[in-house]
Formats: structure tokens, sequence, C-alpha cells
């Protein structure tokens, strides 16, 4: 096994990286008026979840995971989800105007946990066939119940609550697993090897085409942020994969130019402390919640703090890189688990 600082690979780490910036952008940039839809809205999310199935096929195993204590690798990542979901519903409490991710991201791992160490083909059709059935189930739930996105916090019942997350939510988790099996899939399948990503590159402009194809020459066929279609999951997750195989292209090459190296270490350097700026950004902007909140900046304070986010995060990152240490909340959610469930052999050197 690898080392864990010689196991990473900045093209993931960048595209993590790439993923938190767009959500800034997102929350930050200003809307106008009559807002249209930005092209950080909704696709960042996505590429952040299929990054997180990159990382959680990475820190099992890659393409080669241990046939050795499985469960506790399964349970691991349970407790961590359980971390995540209840970060998250403590986020949304907060008056920062944000649709939150962290708890679906922690539902999203408990469902997940089941596929961990599942082949490749048993990914492939799990995912395939929640592509095109999870939206059709969310369509008639809606037809029935009239329920739209609401966030937890406000739904008015457990019913309502089981609903919002799994299929009505802004990150309904049943429509949003094909995208982390995706990312499981493809780091079983040797992220390592360049044909994988080029392949990557390939069927995830391919995908991503045929999505947002189909939204625009079709005119049933909606593809917009959030609106949870196949088509949406195709154009976005297929989006999402062929930036991540680019990113690996570019940045895990024994030869790249050394100005691509530059030029990506920012990035890779705020991937790699993406929980902790997911985070702060959210409070900073709850704490700016009078001349916001998210979405309603105007230009003069929107711009501005995308920026000096943008900094605060990409400094973070390149100095908790320079001291060897791990972001402050990546490193309070690793202690936690490893607290309660301490690695165990090969496992414990895996690194993502």
């Amino acid at each position: 096994m690898l080392p864990r600082a010689a196991a990473r690979l900045q093209g993931v780490d960048a595209a993590r990286g790439l993923a938190v910036l767009g959500m800034m952008a997102a929350h930050t940039w200003p809307r106008g008026a009559e807002p249209a839809e930005l092209l950080v809205d909704g696709r960042p999310s996505v590429l952040f979840a299929v990054v997180a199935g990159v990382a959680l096929g990475l820190i099992s195993g890659g393409d080669a995971p241990p046939t050795a204590d499985r469960g506790r690798a399964r349970a691991r990542l349970a407790l961590r989800a359980v971390l995540l979901l209840i970060a998250g519903v403590l986020l949304w409490m907060l008056p920062s105007g944000i649709a939150i991710i962290l708890d679906a991201y922690g539902l999203l791992f408990l469902l997940l946990v089941p596929l961990l160490f599942a082949g490749r083909a048993v990914l492939a059709a799990t995912a395939a066939a929640l592509l095109v059935t999870a939206p059709l189930v969310r369509d008639r739930v809606v037809d029935l119940t009239g329920l739209g996105p609401s966030g937890p916090i406000t739904a008015a019942d457990a019913g309502s609550l089981a609903l919002d997350w799994l299929l009505t939510g802004y990150y309904p988790v049943l429509l949003w697993l094909p995208l982390l099996l995706a990312g499981l899939l493809v780091a079983r399948s040797g992220l390592q090897h360049r044909r994988v990503r080029l392949l990557m590159l390939g069927l995830g402009a391919t995908a991503s085409l045929a999505g947002y194809g189909a939204a625009a020459v079709l005119p049933d066929v909606d593809a917009t942020a959030h609106s949870g279609t196949t088509a949406e999951l195709l154009g976005a997750g297929g989006l999402a994969i062929a930036i991540i195989g680019g990113a690996l292209l570019l940045l895990d090459s024994p030869r790249k130019p050394r100005a691509v190296a530059l030029a990506g270490a920012p990035l890779a350097a705020l991937g790699r402390v993406a929980l902790t700026v997911y985070v702060g950004h959210v409070v900073v902007i709850a704490l700016l919640e009078p001349l916001g909140p998210a979405g309603l900046f105007e230009p003069a304070v929107g711009i501005p703090l995308l920026i000096v986010l943008a900094i605060a995060g990409i400094t973070l990152g390149l100095v908790c890189d320079r001291l060897g240490r791990r972001g402050p909340l990546e490193a309070a959610l690793g202690a936690a688990v490893d607290a309660a469930l301490p690695r165990r052999g090969p496992s414990a050197r895996l690194g993502a």
C-alpha cells in the first residue's frame, strides 16, 4: 500500500476545490432583480458529490480493495455519515439562506455502506436503475403530496422530513445516489491508469452532452439546476466525471509542466480543507445575513465576499499543507471516527 501522502491524487483534490469554490460563488454572486440560472448553480454540488464517491473508493482500497476487515470499514463510513448528518442539521439552523448539503451527504454515505465493496457491474447497474427510476418516483410523490424543497428544519413532520431528504428536497438522496456510485465506480476502475482517465473525460463529456442536449432539443425535458431529472443528473454528473478525469490527466501526470502544477496547487489545497471551508463560509454568510442572505447580496458585497472567502480557503489549505496537517474540521471528524473505531492494518495507510 502507498503511504497516506503518496496516495493522494492532486486531480481529485483540485476537483473538490473547484466544487467548493463553485458553491461559494453560487451563494455570494449577485443575482439581479430577475435572477437567471448561473453556471455555478447546481453543478458544483454535483461535482462535490461525485468527488465524494471517488474519495470513498480511494480510502477503501481503490481498484484493489482489501478483502479483510470490511465490516470495520463499513462501520467507519456509517459513523462518519452520522456525524455529517448532525453537522448538516445544525447548519440548517443558521440564517444563511443556503441549502445545506452536509446532511444529505450523511444520508448518502449511509445508503452507500452496503454497496461500498460491491463489484463494478453491481455499482453500474444500481446507478443506472436509480438514474432512470428515482426521478419518476419523485415526480409521482410530488404529484400526490404537493411537497417540494423546504429544508429539513422547516419540514412539518417526520414524514415530510423523510420525503424531503429522500425525494423532494434540494439534494434528494435517492436521486443523488447515482452520482456517488459513479464516483465509486471510477475509483474501483483504477484512477492511476491513463486510459481510465481518458475514458472519464470522453464518456463524461458524452453523458453531459446527452443530458443537456436532450433538454435543449426536447421541449418536455428539463435539465435546470436542482430539477432532479434524469437529464440534469446525466448532464451535471457527466460534466463532473469529465472534470475529474481532465484534472487527473493534467495534475497527476509524471511529466506535467511546472506551470500546470503551480496553477493546480491552489485548487488542490482548497480541496484538502473542503469541509472546513464549506462550514466556514456558511457561518460567515449567516453572520452577514442583514446584508444578504445567500443569493441576495448586492454586487458591492457579494463579489468582494467571494474573493475574500476564496483567498481565505486557499490560504488555509496551503498553510495546512506546509504544516503537514489536515483542515481543522477534517482532523476533528477523522479523530472522532478513529476514537470510536480505530483503523487496523493496511487500511490505516490509505489516502484520498
